[in-house]
């Protein structure tokens, strides 16, 4: 039986490849779309977080880890959250800060949780570290918000340029860190919502 020639055979391992390319970009989420939209006012964002330095994506370890000792505690953790002060273009990977945990569904929750701190016998002895969880508060008065059902690795490269444009559209800046929630939605993926905290260029 004749061979195909070269031509054939890569002509045919160019179209595999391509087709694991879309294969896992389909996947990712990475053509399904960012819905943006602008808010002011909103509600505090009680949290149990904990800080993290280093590279951002190693912080996914972190957010498993307070969500196991949640979960040990019969808070469900059914949103967890990233939060990120710095810029990887311009802050080197080691020195990159965040902080990342649960985000509380009540009120209650939180004051449960907030008393079993209380008697932690590591916040005491040491209050300022690192690996202390805290109950806190994100309070963020005006935001483009993002919302995204793809991965969120891909978020910065599908999620973040397009936030970017509309603040230049609306004549807007970044005022502060970059708020990421995340929540699985099914076995199948999830939902990210993005908070870029802005404020207006424009003259009063």
């Amino acid at each position: 039986m004749k061979m195909p020639s070269w031509p054939v055979l890569l002509g045919f391992a160019a179209l595999v490849i391509a087709g694991v390319i879309l294969s896992i970009m389909s996947r990712l989420g990475s053509f399904k779309d960012v819905v943006i939209e602008r808010k002011k006012d909103i509600a505090p964002i009680t949290v149990l977080s904990r800080e993290h330095l280093g590279a951002y994506h190693k912080i996914a370890g972190m957010l498993t880890e307070m969500e196991t000792w949640a979960r040990a505690h019969d808070e469900p953790c059914a949103v967890t959250f990233g939060e990120y002060y710095d810029d990887p273009r311009n802050v080197d990977e080691d020195r990159l800060r965040a902080r990342g945990g649960c985000v509380f569904a009540n009120a209650e929750s939180a004051e449960r949780l907030r008393k079993i701190l209380s008697l932690s016998s590591e916040a005491a002895a040491n209050p300022k570290s690192e690996t202390v969880m805290r109950i806190e508060s994100v309070v963020i008065s005006d935001a483009l918000v993002a919302s995204f059902e793809g991965a969120p690795s891909i978020g910065p490269l599908k999620v973040y340029p397009k936030v970017f444009e509309q603040m230049k559209d609306l004549d807007l800046v970044s005022n502060g860190p970059v708020l990421e929630l995340y929540e699985v939605l099914n076995a199948q993926g999830g939902r990210t919502r993005y908070y870029f905290p802005v404020k207006s260029t424009r003259a009063p």
